[in-house]
């Protein structure tokens, strides 16, 4: 019995220890679920991308939580025999009995909740701010990238100072639209040529304070009661003495500005809008106004029209060589085209010389990124009739060296050599694989084909960064309350009033 208790001892010690040691070591299982839920997080992104790229309904789900789980249990039997042996017959089989059993169990909860609420269609379908894109480039993403994913519109205005007489109604402006819309090569090769006009002469997001007068001026009898201070400081508002004008004592020499007995309550306000600060050697040669730099202090930056999308500011930009860039994309376009389709684009207006002009930039929403993405896909590997199969490419460099304004190559190919230009490379933007076998981390199956992101850093370019830019731009947008409203970043440099 001695040798036997000892077995069954050290049996159920090692049962016990093995078991505690798997139930206990958690650590790693925690770190493969980490890697489990980006690999899910991604091709969820993935798949809605294809999913745009082919014209298919998008739906959206998460991995809301993740719970691991482990458990052991285990018993053992041990019948032993009572009594001397001798009292049972010789041949009879032994009934003692000797038996150890164990369970260890261990796995994940997860919840993958269908994201077809109103909340969250309201978020998605918002269209981004100024904000997030000043967030973003102060966080080191190239502009150009940014500007190529967020903008989906560029509209140049030609700002006319030309006063009107009293009666007389003033013409509308003159304004040029340019879209960005990959899946047509006129329409894609003009946004391009303007968005590196602007971002060679420096554009940039930057914040402007100012205060929103709120209401008539009151008096000071009407500011009695503590509570309303009270209730209107809680408010985010502010009580602003209004001071008298100065005048002059019939000397040269102003007189002191008085406070009178009335005072302003007004709002303070952030809002964001585009502005120039042109690098060191830029290759910009026009002119811009002192309103439109960045950090100006010009009294008309401060309107408060500004968050409604319009603006007084005075002045404007001058863009040389800017309309010959985009005669070049027009004759190169229409070099093989029908004569129907020659007189239609031959008749578009161009931008005066020398014209100022004033720029307003309309931003995508979260949904309007992943159908821009996916039109890069269609546009790679399944471009219309008519149309050959191309990859959008965005120029990347140091940003102290002058962003160059001509356009990256426009070949199909996503394997030619990155092209040099002025100390920049061009970058892939989006590339997609489908139906290769690649060690990627990362793919996805829809629809019979496999579509897979390169694992060559050097072919994939922008893919991944692209990714995670619309992972975290869906989590921003997704708990938002407001409704859906078209943004515009205000106008830079608009007309006299």
């Amino acid at each position: 019995m001695g040798n036997l208790g000892r077995i069954i001892g050290g049996a159920l010690t090692a049962l016990a220890l093995s078991s505690c040691a798997i139930v206990d070591n958690f650590s790693s299982r925690a770190v493969n679920y980490n890697i489990v839920a980006e690999k899910a997080q991604q091709q969820q992104v993935l798949l809605n991308i294809v999913r745009a790229s082919l014209n298919r309904p998008m739906q959206f789900t998460t991995l809301s939580s993740i719970t691991g789980t482990a458990s052991e249990t285990g018993n053992e039997t041990l019948t032993l025999p009572f009594g001397e042996s001798m009292h049972r017959p010789k041949g009879l089989v032994s009934p003692d009995i000797f038996g150890l059993s164990g369970t260890i169990s261990g796995g994940p909860t997860f919840t993958v909740p269908v994201l077809d609420t109103q909340e969250f269609y309201q978020g998605e379908l918002k269209p981004l701010t100024g904000q997030e894109y000043r967030f973003f480039l102060d966080e080191g993403i190239t502009p150009s990238v940014l500007f190529y994913m967020f903008v989906d519109t560029i509209q140049l205005t030609v700002a006319d100072d030309t006063p009107v007489a009293k009666g007389a109604q003033k013409a509308p402006p003159l304004t040029f639209t340019f879209h960005s819309y990959v899946l047509d090569d006129f329409d894609n090769n003009r946004y391009e040529t303007v968005a590196d006009y602007l971002l060679a002469m420096g554009l940039n997001i930057e914040e402007v304070h100012h205060s929103e007068t709120i209401g008539p001026p009151i008096t000071a009898a009407q500011l009695h009661d503590l509570r309303d201070i009270a209730q209107l400081t809680n408010a985010g508002l502010h009580i602003t003495p209004v001071r008298s004008e100065a005048q002059t004592t019939g000397g040269t020499k102003p007189a002191k500005i008085k406070a009178s007995d009335r005072y302003q309550i007004e709002k303070a306000m952030t809002v964001y809008r585009p502005c120039f600060a042109i690098p060191t050697g830029a290759v910009y040669t026009g002119q811009i106004d002192n309103p439109l730099l960045c950090g100006s202090n010009d009294p008309s930056d401060t309107s408060d029209q500004k968050s409604a999308g319009l603006s007084r500011n005075r002045g404007g930009f001058t863009a040389p060589g800017l309309q010959a860039a985009l005669d070049a994309v027009q004759s190169q376009y229409l070099a093989n085209k029908s004569p129907e389709i020659v007189q239609q684009l031959s008749a578009l207006p161009s931008i005066p010389p020398g014209a100022k002009l004033q720029v307003r930039l309309i931003m995508r929403s979260p949904e309007a990124i992943l159908h821009f993405l996916g039109s890069l896909v269609t546009r790679e590997l399944n471009p219309s009739p008519g149309e050959s199969p191309r990859v959008i490419r965005v120029k990347i460099g140091a940003p102290y060296l002058p962003y160059p304004v001509t356009r990256c190559d426009a070949s199909p190919d996503p394997n030619v050599p990155q092209q040099a230009i002025g100390g920049y490379r061009c970058d892939n933007l989006f590339v997609l694989l489908r139906g290769q076998s690649t060690d990627s981390s990362l793919s996805v199956d829809y629809d019979g084909y496999s579509y897979s992101v390169p694992s060559d850093d050097r072919l994939q370019g922008r893919t991944t960064r692209m990714l995670d830019l619309v992972k975290q731009i869906l989590a921003l947008h997704t708990s938002a309350k407001e409704l859906p409203a078209s943004n515009v970043l205000n106008i830079i440099g608009g007309p006299a009033p």
